[in-house]
């Protein structure tokens, strides 16, 4: 029988600081292609794979060597594999994610799938990362459970500091959804064929109602930024999209997140109609770990936040992907088609969905860093 995704046998543990202290690794064989050695984490001794690659990633991004593992002087764990983000029941796979205590990481089980993938795509991966012009989701570290057999890989949190006022996972097709409405998470409830009272809208409950709506806000989803910002963003999918095309994965999502602070706030983190000459992009003096911009909104004053990155981009074109699209053949505008095809429907729709908006002015990063700040500051409220 297939293993239960929520059982782990990862000691769980109380993360302390993500200070810096030497790693605890040895050497080991190494038992698949990429190669394996060994480290802790959560204060268990567990098979890593491709480190070397990963581990040029975590210098970039300024990602402690011992991020993910126990802290014995504060008796804390940086990784609770006790309880499983809310994230865990959006996807239709089961795969249990996890939060880092400090918040700033994302620990995903993977499938069969998911870790052959990993390991065929690490070195091209890396190369991307390093380079900076992508908004794939960073992966810091792709290890393995040795008791459980369970394979994880360890990620940046694009959306650490929340809540927002709308977070979305896109696809550019049917599957797109709400994930939070002004700052309320929305629990998926799934129409499902065995499921009589979810054929008819007039028994649907409120939570029902409530994912239903935010996925029809979700399909038509039009979202201004600053001209510049705009071509940015759109540059960088199109790319993303290319190179997905050709290590053959599908089924990947967009993950957006947007936020809307005051015009006070906006002042204090030193928002302002600045040329746009003098208004550099993310991205230009720095390679960033998670892409957000940040506009004013000349009309309200307001501060807009976008983040944006790419996620879930593992899933290689499988026989049983095949035999899904022929069963949803009457499905329409479906998730399951080929990897040539949704690439270039998922670069199609953002250049569609993402508008410029004359009334965004472009604002430098530390104007979207200090936002973040604010918003920690304030236990994340948005007003």
């Amino acid at each position: 029988p297939a293993p239960n995704p929520t059982s782990h046998h990862l000691l769980i543990m109380p993360c302390g600081p993500c200070g810096a202290r030497e790693p605890l690794l040895a050497k080991g064989s190494a038992s698949e292609p990429g190669g394996s050695t060994f480290r802790r984490v959560a204060g268990t001794t567990v098979e890593v794979f491709n480190d070397d690659l990963f581990q040029q990633v975590r210098g970039l991004h300024g990602v402690s060597e011992t991020f993910l593992d126990t802290d014995a002087k504060a008796e804390m764990s940086a990784v609770n594999f006790g309880t499983a983000r809310a994230e865990s029941t959006h996807g239709k796979g089961g795969h249990a994610q996890f939060d880092s205590i400090c918040g700033r990481y994302v620990v995903k089980s993977l499938s069969g799938d998911d870790h052959r993938m990993l390991l065929e795509l690490a070195g091209s991966l890396v190369e991307r990362l390093l380079d900076g012009r992508t908004m794939l989701c960073p992966v810091y570290l792709h290890f393995r459970d040795p008791e459980s057999g369970r394979c994880y890989k360890a990620m940046q949190n694009l959306t650490q500091v929340g809540p927002w006022t709308a977070k979305y996972d896109l696809k550019g097709c049917a599957d797109d959804k709400t994930l939070e409405a002004a700052g309320k998470p929305i629990t998926p409830v799934r129409r499902r064929f065995w499921r009589a009272d979810m054929w008819c809208s007039c028994a649907w409950t409120p939570p029902r109602w409530r994912y239903y709506e935010g996925k029809v806000r979700a399909r038509a989803l039009r979202m201004g930024l600053a001209p510049q910002q705009r071509d940015e963003a759109i540059q960088l999918i199109s790319s993303d999209a290319e190179w997905l095309i050709g290590h053959g994965i599908m089924d990947y999502s967009l993950l957006l997140a947007v936020k809307r602070l005051p015009p006070e706030v906006a002042q204090s983190c030193g928002a302002g109609p600045l040329p746009a000459a003098a208004t550099p992009l993310l991205g230009e003096t720095a390679v960033p770990a998670v892409r957000s911009w940040a506009m004013l909104d000349s009309q309200t004053g307001e501060l807009v936040v976008i983040t944006m990155g790419i996620i879930d981009y593992l899933q290689p074109w499988t026989p049983a992907k095949v035999a899904a699209m022929y069963i949803k053949s009457l499905e329409f505008n479906k998730a399951t088609i080929p990897p040539p095809l949704y690439g270039e429907r998922f670069g199609k729709h953002f250049k569609e969905r993402l508008q410029p908006d004359e009334n965004l002015k472009a604002q430098p990063n530390s104007v979207a860093k200090a936002a973040e700040i604010w918003c920690f500051e304030h236990g994340g409220k948005l007003s």
